[in-house]
């Protein structure tokens, strides 16, 4: 039986924000998500996480895990920390604490860790080459852990171990108790160390991989950790058959799907929720969020898709938008500088440049031309416009909601449209254009001369 607890109760000072460190984005997700997913991940019994600097932030937004919250008052030490949560653990389970700041620890290694631990109390260690800012483990003649200091305590000879602390532990819950019981602040910070459980005969699990326990105390790190996580899921898709451009370049979330033979240009990103088929050709610059593109789609780019379903075989972009609710059935061609909100477009129907498509349902081959709008804002109400089939609208043509449009219907250019139009008919909008003998050229040698 296990319990975990994460401790996040930081005040993370040399983030420099008003913002909690463990709610600062990270690879497309807050850093504490990574902690508890993986705490969750492991099955427990409980997992408990502990809260210090602005926990009302921190627990509104972890409510939507099942996890047990408890309030660390006073920022006293880590001792003191899971001093806080020991009412809450469950008797007679092990006790795995966890950091909420260590976003690139695995199952796979707390698993391992977790079966070979024979000892009351263990920790896990790792060898680095530049051991700074972590606390030293000391070893015996013959090896056997003696204790762990930290940095701000060691002599100069400490200071030369490589052997680092990644500030996890593993306890049965009645020798934690003991031991948090007997330590005292006696150090420069004059805190309660948790390294302070680790005594003379504590299990050690020397990990080989130190990469895994780089933490997050400034900026610059959690820029390090994010590269490497985008890289990481960035190496899973080049894995699973998905061309990447430049990996070290693009930004995927970790949810995502995507289809075999698709290629991702650099600096593409894919948010949280989306799914791409095969064969699709996402060009540079494009940013795809909680969406569904079919297989053999093309992105041009610098296009942005929102909540949408792009049909096979379409082409988006380049410098479009897709906004929630859009449907494009397929075959669809959405050019640049268009923007699509709420609205379907079926098979075979394009607008190629220049428009605004809102709140409509358009039929299959439908053509749009440039400078097109639909009215569907009042001020007050928003409303809509449904067109039919085989409908060609000229260039700068405004629709004007609610209205319907026909099977089969032209609608000439410069139409501002606000009734609606049966199928086959021919709508045209303007008044009549008047030449004026000569006061083209009149009007022309006038201007000059104002600017002379």
């Amino acid at each position: 039986m296990l319990t975990v607890v994460i401790l996040a109760a930081g005040k993370g000072t040399r983030m420099l924000s008003s913002k909690p460190k463990v709610l600062f984005d990270l690879a497309g997700k807050k850093m504490i998500d990574y902690s508890i997913n993986l705490a969750l991940s492991l099955k427990p019994k409980k997992v408990i996480v502990v809260l210090g600097d602005k926990a009302e932030e921190v627990e509104k937004y972890i409510s939507k895990y099942k996890v047990e919250i408890v309030i660390q008052k006073a920022q006293l030490g880590t001792a003191d920390a899971v001093k806080t949560a020991l009412p809450k653990i469950v008797a007679g389970s092990k006790v795995l604490i966890l950091a909420g700041d260590m976003p690139l620890i695995d199952k796979e290694l707390l698993t391992t860790f977790i079966k070979e631990t024979t000892k009351d109390v263990s920790f896990i260690s790792t060898k680095v080459e530049t051991p700074d800012g972590y606390g030293r483990v000391l070893r015996d003649s013959k090896l056997d852990v003696i204790s762990i200091v930290e940095e701000k305590d060691c002599n100069q000879n400490e200071k030369n171990i490589k052997e680092i602390n990644s500030g996890i532990y593993l306890s049965t819950v009645s020798k934690l108790k003991v031991l948090l019981k007997d330590i005292k602040p006696n150090n420069s910070q004059k805190e309660y160390y948790l390294t302070d459980i680790i005594t003379h005969g504590s299990g050690s699990f020397i990990s080989k991989d130190s990469d895994k326990f780089l933490g997050i105390n400034s900026r610059e790190q959690l820029s390090v950790v994010s590269k490497i996580i985008w890289m990481q899921r960035a190496k899973y898709h080049l894995n699973n058959g998905v061309d990447i451009v430049d990996p070290s370049n693009c930004y995927l979330d970790d949810d995502i799907v995507i289809g075999s033979d698709t290629v991702i240009f650099p600096n593409v990103t894919i948010k949280s929720g989306s799914k791409i088929g095969k064969s699709c050709m996402i060009y540079n610059n494009t940013v795809i969020e909680s969406s569904i593109i079919s297989d053999n789609v093309e992105i041009k780019y610098g296009s942005v898709i929102e909540g949408s379903n792009i049909g096979s075989k379409s082409i988006v972009g380049p410098m479009a938008r897709l906004r929630h609710g859009t449907v494009l059935k397929g075959l669809n061609k959405i050019g640049n500088f268009v923007e699509v909100k709420e609205s379907e477009l079926g098979l075979g129907s394009q607008a190629s440049h220049l428009s605004y498509i809102g709140d409509a349902t358009i039929g299959k081959d439908v053509n749009i031309g440039c400078g097109f709008i639909t009215c569907n804002y009042d001020g007050i109400d928003k409303h809509k416009t449904i067109v039919g089939n085989n409908v060609f609208i000229g260039s700068d043509v405004q629709l004007v909601a609610p209205i319907k449009v026909g099977n089969d219907v032209l609608i000439g250019a410069g139409s501002t449209i606000v009734k609606d139009i049966s199928s086959s008919d021919l709508a045209v909008s303007r008044s009549e254009q008047k030449n004026l003998k000569g006061s083209g050229l009149k009007y022309l040698l006038k201007t000059k001369k104002k600017k002379r």
